[in-house]
């Protein structure tokens, strides 16, 4: 039997997020990609997902994107699965707060609305790699693959062994290790764009090793479960376009090339 996991959808906005400014109601998980709000394209998806239960889309002022016309038409459809929550302060926070509302331990998927090219099969694929020897699981994407296949989008990676690693806004917590890993996140979500002061936020002996390339990813694990004080995890997800989020203006013509292409394959 599979394991079913409670997905928070994180779908809040930036202060002065470029991206929220030019979509309907100035709502960034409602930006128009093919005529159709993004969000759409992640709910589509994790609907489809063999590990999927409950889906719980949590944002500030959450009701403005609830109100939208397209994704009402679409929720009534799908009612007894997703329902929406007020957020936090940050996505961490936001996580914290959700997992708390819920009530009682249970597991839990997270990810993001401006996530529209992940795919059931790339979902199905981290799921499976979770496992049940981890409390905090991050899905990551290697340089190595995304580079050949979006050669002009720019990313941030962490390089860890002589290997290049980018996020993929997909996430695992488990019901033991979940509010405690979100705790940690809340402590360096802000260094996410600073892969230095993430790894500086686990020691000087981890940074030394990461700067003479001796700290690679189960290294990096390593370091994080001992500063977390859980058991932290990656899988390594195949698919480049799992690390491909839509986050500035540039990576909306990207996002609708891959989108199209899928349409007509």
């Amino acid at each position: 039997m599979p394991t079913f996991y409670t997905v928070i959808l994180l779908a809040g906005d930036r202060p002065g997020d470029v991206l929220a400014q030019r979509s309907p109601g100035k709502r960034k998980a409602l930006l128009l990609l093919q005529g159709r709000p993004m969000i759409l394209y992640v709910l589509e998806t994790l609907l489809a997902g063999a590990h999927v239960g409950d889906i719980v889309v949590v944002a500030n002022r959450v009701a403005e994107i609830e109100a939208n016309a397209d994704l009402q038409a679409f929720v009534a459809l799908h009612k007894a699965r997703i329902s929406f929550r007020e957020g936090a302060g940050s996505p961490a926070t936001s996580v914290m707060k959700c997992m708390k509302e819920l009530g009682g331990p249970r597991s839990v998927l997270v990810t993001t609305a401006d996530n529209p090219l992940l795919t059931p099969q790339t979902l199905d694929s981290f799921c499976e790699g979770i496992g049940d020897d981890a409390d905090a699981v991050v899905g990551l994407a290697r340089e190595r693959d995304i580079r050949p296949a979006f050669p002009d989008v720019k990313r941030t990676y962490i390089r860890l062994g002589g290997e290049g690693y980018s996020g993929c806004n997909l996430f695992a917590l488990t019901a033991e290790g979940g509010p405690k890993a979100a705790r940690a996140w809340s402590e360096v979500e802000g260094r996410r764009k600073k892969p230095w002061q993430l790894v500086m936020h686990f020691g000087v002996w981890t940074l030394l090793r990461a700067v003479t390339g001796f700290l690679d990813l189960d290294g990096a694990m390593g370091a994080v479960s001992r500063a977390m004080g859980l058991k932290a995890k990656a899988v390594i997800l195949n698919d480049p376009a799992a690390s491909m989020d839509v986050d500035r203006p540039d990576h909306i013509p990207m996002a609708e090339s891959v989108l199209a292409a899928r349409k007509t394959s």
